[in-house]
């Protein structure tokens, strides 16, 4: 099973949930990407902080999505508007937002980027609620 998770510069949401799903599922392929990513950006220092703190396997540096992602069996995006960006670009069936794949809502993950720590850790403990119930029964 491959699962990639987009969120938008893949410094903040996507790479914890990434993170995230990995423990979860280590013989899983788990990657992520950014709509408008710089190839190489490090993940921020308060994704970091809550994957070192939380012992989580670290993801890499920021890769923008690509075609090449299309293989994916899942394309998981952090917001609706990052499905519909995706979507207007490729030629996928698999592309969703977590929330609406897991719970069948509308919603978006908030991005934490540029906020206090305590927001990226809210950011974490939702994204870890949505993963592990993603998770659980594959």
């Amino acid at each position: 099973m491959k699962i990639v998770f987009i969120c938008t510069g893949n410094t903040c949401r996507s790479p914890l949930a990434e993170a995230i799903a990995k423990d979860i599922k280590p013989n899983y392929d788990i990657q992520s990407r950014g709509i408008s990513a710089f190839e190489g950006t490090p993940i921020s220092i308060q994704s970091m902080e809550i994957i070192m703190n939380n012992n989580l396997p670290v993801p890499g540096t920021a890769q923008q999505f690509s075609a090449s992602d299309l293989d994916a069996d899942l394309i998981l995006t952090m917001t609706e508007s990052h499905k519909l960006i995706l979507e207007s670009q490729f030629n996928h069936g698999n592309i969703h937002t977590l929330k609406e794949y897991v719970k069948g809502e509308k919603g978006d993950i908030s991005d934490p980027y540029g906020r206090p720590q305590n927001i990226y850790q809210n950011t974490y403990e939702e994204l870890s609620i949505l993963i592990k119930e993603l998770l659980q029964s594959s």
